[in-house]
């Protein structure tokens, strides 16, 4: 069971289920430093909004590849990022749409909803415990999240792409929003069918499988190190000529 647990990643190391525990029942955390790497105080709600050490795109980014990843179990045609045909002309009947060249959601599925159709989703994971929404209710949290990112891509996507539009919206503490529980019973019934497995078992997997994402990714944020700075990356470095000046002339092959 542990093994199966381990290779699936339904598993927590015990330093990361107390502090899974902590987080769910609000209590402080050990070990974790007075002010994060950017100035501010150091608290949870702020290491699942701070951009700084880029832990909140890693966090975006492994849930976006998670369901793509999905995806790509019943629908051939996935691709990650695409790039929206350019518009030549077309108005857009909202200033909140996204109109320039480099629009791109987070994922192209073709057939998931219909034969030949293409299908885009764009994904964000919200924190529910920020400030901005501590006088909202979560619902209305996802609501929002929703509307906003109809509001970029809609109407893009149906006039130009001729394609359809969902929005995911997914939270830190491993909700999601009304749109993405639909697309997840959608994409679990496909799963199941192909499969022939059964369609809760489907649900139940899919499910805990992004639960426990979701809270490794919270994880990442809240002990991630921020404070590190990389003064180079490997291809500013010209090995070549480093080994070549330091006569390094092992070979390891």
């Amino acid at each position: 069971s542990s093994g199966i647990n381990a290779e699936y990643g339904f598993v927590l190391n015990k330093a990361e289920f107390r502090d899974c525990l902590r987080i769910r029942y609000g209590k402080e955390l050990t070990g974790v430093p007075a002010n994060c790497a950017c100035g501010s105080q150091f608290n949870v709600t702020h290491a699942l909004n701070c951009p700084k050490g880029g832990f909140v795109s890693i966090r975006h980014n492994e849930v976006r590849d998670f369901l793509a990843n999905m995806i790509s179990q019943v629908q051939s045609d996935v691709e990650v990022e695409p790039h929206l045909q350019p518009l030549e002309g077309e108005q857009m009947r909202l200033r909140s749409a996204i109109t320039g060249d480099q629009a791109r959601p987070d994922i192209r599925a073709r057939g998931f909803y219909r034969a030949g159709q293409q299908a885009y989703f764009d994904i964000k994971v919200v924190n529910p415990n920020s400030e901005s929404y501590v006088k909202t209710a979560t619902k209305k949290v996802y609501e929002n999240a929703e509307k906003q990112k109809i509001r970029s891509y809609n109407e893009r996507i149906i006039n130009v792409e001729r394609g359809s539009f969902v929005p995911l919206i997914f939270s830190t503490s491993g909700g999601m929003g009304r749109q993405s529980e639909t697309f997840v019973k959608l994409l679990c019934n496909k799963i199941s069918y192909k499969s022939r497995q059964n369609y809760n078992d489907t649900v139940r997997y899919f499910r805990t499988k992004l639960s426990f994402l979701l809270r490794k990714l919270v994880l990442l944020c809240v002990r991630g190190t921020r404070a590190i700075k990389q003064t180079k990356t490997c291809e500013d470095t010209d090995f070549q000529y480093i080994c070549f000046a330091s006569k390094l002339n092992v070979n390891f092959s």
